[in-house]
């Protein structure tokens, strides 16, 4: 699709207001950037704000479609909430700066209940909620981890990360979306009374009884708990971090 003016100021004024925050942008320095007048931003846009709104107003309306769409493809719940991290990702390419605007100004995360903007975001919410609470009732997940903290710690991270990586995020977005799915899903993964992730016996016990269990086959398989012994002391680690990291977007995101 051809870019029109009006995508050119929207994508010109995302990156300034990611930058310098609203407030601190004119409209003369989003003028410049496109390489027009002050004045002829106006034909475009009422206002600063109207600009801003419709950036967050465009990434939200197109990742809604993008998770209802996730949703429907159906699937575990696991399968759904990787699909969703994988699509904010996508979403977050292709709507530069988007989601930095978002949580960087106050006046747009702080909206009143009827506002488009937050009416948009109550339904993104929505989906992750939707995809948790089945995970939990299908027993894919774990019932000692409260469902609304791990939804907000799951998606926080995800926008954290995007922000963090913005400058190489589509180089990236493969690697960065592949280590958060690895990290939460597999933490969240409902266990056995050995700790082991319900459906990774399920997966297993189905290839056992499909075929004959050779010595080199059991070999493998030892080693291979071994080595998801490890990585769950990775992951641990790593959920510590995330907590904090969580905790600090929390207090930087406090009006």
């Amino acid at each position: 699709m051809r870019s029109t003016r009006r995508d050119e100021i929207l994508a010109h004024a995302a990156k300034l207001f990611s930058e310098r925050g609203i407030a601190a942008t004119t409209v003369r320095d989003i003028a410049d950037e496109v390489g027009i007048l002050s004045g002829s931003l106006y034909h475009y846009f009422d206002s600063k704000d109207a600009i801003a709104n419709e950036i967050v107003v465009r990434f939200l309306e197109d990742l809604n479609v993008r998770y209802e769409d996730s949703i429907e493809s159906g699937g575990s719940a696991r399968d759904r909430l990787a699909t969703m991290v994988s699509v904010s990702f996508a979403s977050a390419v292709d709507h530069p700066y988007a989601t930095e605007v978002y949580q960087g100004e106050a006046i747009l995360s702080s909206q009143p209940a009827d506002a488009p903007i937050t009416i948009l975001v109550q339904k993104a919410h929505s989906y992750w909620r939707s995809a948790i609470a089945r995970g939990i009732a299908d027993a894919e997940f774990r019932e000692d981890i409260d469902p609304e903290q791990f939804h907000r710690l799951l998606r926080e991270s995800v926008w954290s990360t995007v922000a963090q990586y913005r400058p190489q995020l589509s180089e990236l977005a493969d690697d960065l979306q592949r280590n958060l799915i690895s990290v939460f899903l597999d933490g969240f993964a409902a266990r056995s009374v050995d700790g082991e992730p319900v459906a990774r016996i399920a997966r297993r016990t189905a290839k056992k009884e499909a075929q004959t269990v050779s010595p080199a086959s059991e070999f493998a398989e030892l080693r291979s708990d071994s080595q998801m012994a490890e990585l769950r002391s990775d992951v641990d680690e790593l959920k510590s971090v995330i907590r904090e990291l969580s905790s600090s977007i929390r207090q930087l995101q406090k009006p």
